[in-house]
């Protein structure tokens, strides 16, 4: 790999940091036109590989269309790439439309200060102002015309529409494009089979560009999982680079809760001690992800209204937040959330929240429901410090969770919830392979390890 053209890419973005190990190795892959299967933590940098792409090949035109799974990743990252001066776009699902945003230098930006930020673009902190000032819509002709260098979009904005297939087909493209990057690549197996199908056929638009070298890209996947990725895209001898995900600041809680005919009673406790704390010192709170269904969602969102008062949107201390949440307030939302100190110390969730977001202060996440999957639960629990400071993911289950005929339960996690006098760490990484990292003390690792803690300075 070229490391004057590495070294212009980097100013491009306007990164100043040295890279990390990994991330070196993949772009070098990539410059060697292999497949690439990149394992690497949540808030790794995983964004940061594939926007240096274009700019490493000797292609002055060269275009990497990323097929992510949602808007909020898509307009962040393109959002951040425009201020950096770089030529980017997004297409929504139906293909028909594009957006970019104005290109603008970061003038009177300290770069030092951001290259944090920067390692993990995934923020959406747009505001109404950003809209209305920066958000630029763009033909398709546009983007088949090979204008910009980035092209984000669904897999069903290329699968299924027929405008998405003639911008791909385009002669700019068919001469320009020098990756495919498949973001949040674990989709393809949750999403592919019964809920959006055409991430079942991904393969579909690479046999578009069979030239072309593939990566995926994800923060969680089983030795089966990356199997089947492969053998479903059908890649070709590909490139493995995975890192330990463990995150040992992450301490890890299992209880148990009542029937499902009983859970008001249980979010009343647990919200009930949330309340308490938010009226000894709601500013210092710490920031907390509650994650649930709809009906818990409506129903916490009640009780704290009701405990804490309603507020102005500015000052608010908790919010609700789901598929049908007003666009203004969940921009507000999601920019609060992207700060390192965010006014908001409680949330009520989707799981849908976190895909793509880089919450840095998150302190506790709270699973009132256990996912289907440990892929899927290390992925959300992954959102909790951020920072590197120490934070809590706790999960609640009962025998309705973990029954055998719930649709999508795996064994593997199915096991992690009902153990008793297994470390819940080891459990979780032993699944993808992996051991804990060596140094955490007992106390600091999960309840399970905190009862056999001998720790003569324990700190619990």
């Amino acid at each position: 790999m070229d490391s004057a053209r590495l070294t212009s890419a980097k100013q491009k973005l306007g990164i100043t940091y040295e890279l990390k190990p990994e991330q070196i190795s993949a772009l070098r892959a990539f410059t060697e036109s292999k497949d690439l299967v990149c394992l690497l933590p949540t808030g790794f940098g995983k964004s940061v590989i594939f926007q240096l792409m274009p700019f490493i090949t000797e292609d002055p035109m060269a275009v990497v269309l990323v097929i992510s799974p949602l808007n909020a990743i898509m307009k962040d990252q393109v959002r951040k790439l425009c201020e950096s001066g770089i030529p980017a776009c997004f297409l929504d699902i139906t293909g028909r439309d594009g957006s970019t945003y104005m290109l603008k230098p970061a003038l009177g930006t300290d770069i030092e200060d951001e290259s944090e930020e920067r390692e993990d673009s995934s923020i959406d902190d747009e505001t109404d102002e950003d809209v209305g000032k920066l958000l630029m819509k763009v033909s398709p002709e546009e983007v088949a015309a090979g204008k910009f260098r980035l092209i984000y979009a669904h897999p069903e904005a290329f699968l299924s529409s027929r405008e998405g297939r003639k911008i791909l087909q385009s002669q700019a493209l068919q001469d320009h494009v020098c990756g495919i990057c498949i973001d949040e690549a674990h989709m393809i197996q949750e999403w592919g089979e019964d809920f959006r199908k055409d991430f079942a056929r991904i393969q579909e638009l690479l046999g578009i560009f069979p030239r072309v070298p593939v990566s995926l890209f994800t923060a969680t996947a089983s030795q089966s999982t990356k199997e089947k990725l492969v053998k479903n895209l059908g890649l070709r001898n590909p490139t493995f680079i995975s890192k330990n995900p463990d995150r040992p600041n992450i301490k890890y809680y299992k209880y148990q809760r009542l029937p499902s005919m009983r859970q008001e009673d249980d979010l009343d406790k647990i919200l009930g001690d949330i309340v308490t704390g938010l009226q000894k010192d709601r500013r210092h709170y710490p920031l907390t992800f509650i994650y649930t269904d709809l009906e818990s969602i409506r129903y916490g969102y009640r009780f704290l209204e009701n405990k804490l008062g309603i507020e102005s949107p500015e000052n608010r201390c908790y919010a609700q937040y789901h598929t049908h949440y007003p666009e203004k307030m969940k921009n507000f939302i999601i920019g609060e959330l992207g700060k390192s100190d965010p006014i908001i110390r409680v949330v009520l969730a989707t799981v849908a929240l976190g895909i793509g977001l880089h919450a840095p202060a998150v302190r506790k996440v709270i699973h009132f429901k256990c996912p289907t999957s440990i892929e899927k639960y290390l992925q959300e629990t992954g959102r909790a410090g951020r920072d590197g400071l120490a934070a809590e993911a706790v999960l609640y289950v009962n025998k309705t969770d973990v029954r055998i005929n719930r649709p999508g339960m795996q064994h593997s996690m199915r096991q992690y919830c009902i153990s008793t006098d297994t470390c819940l760490r080891v459990q979780l990484l032993k699944h993808l392979d992996f051991k804990p990292d060596v140094g955490n003390k007992k106390c600091k690792c999960c309840d399970v390890c905190e009862i056999l803690c001998c720790c003569s300075d324990c700190e619990l």
